[in-house]
């Protein structure tokens, strides 16, 4: 494994009144995208290359972009909510028609879309289970191994 999109809620996560995300949502995927880092991996990621929510890109910008680097990355790690993302669900509905490996961070006790669950009939994929946005890194790293395996 060489390059992984990060992906997630966003804008439903961004203070209106600071025009950014909140520091303990930051945090979730700073964690994430450090982990992928400090491992030698290139690391795609909307938030970071939006500031965060500082700097927006347009529809017609991020759609094709968050597309391409999907498609160049060899996993997808995906937090699809809470607060549920559309947008992450999409990118969910790319990568596993391009066959990519999913990971899945799940919230403990939350309810997710059916499809995300059945997405292990479309291509690999695991879930880790989450609490507060923390996980196992034992199980993680378990869950990658699993999907990335030749």
């Amino acid at each position: 494994m060489r390059t992984v999109f990060v992906a997630g809620p966003f804008f439903k996560l961004v203070d209106p009144e600071t025009g950014a995300m909140r520091p303990q949502d930051r945090e979730r995927f700073e964690l994430l995208i450090g982990y992928f880092e400090d491992s030698g991996c290139e690391v795609h990621n909307a938030h970071r290359r939006e500031r965060w929510g500082e700097a927006f890109l347009e529809p017609d910008d991020f759609t094709k972009l968050d597309h391409d680097e999907i498609a160049a990355s060899d996993v997808l790690v995906a937090v699809p909510g809470p607060p549920a993302s559309l947008g992450t669900h999409i990118e969910l509905g790319w990568a596993s028609a391009l066959g990519k490996p999913i990971v899945l961070l799940l919230e403990k006790d939350e309810d997710y879309a059916l499809m995300v669950y059945g997405l292990r009939h479309i291509t690999r994929t695991a879930i880790v289970e989450t609490i507060g946005g923390r996980f196992d890194r034992a199980a993680f790293e378990d869950a990658l191994s699993a999907v990335c395996a030749p």
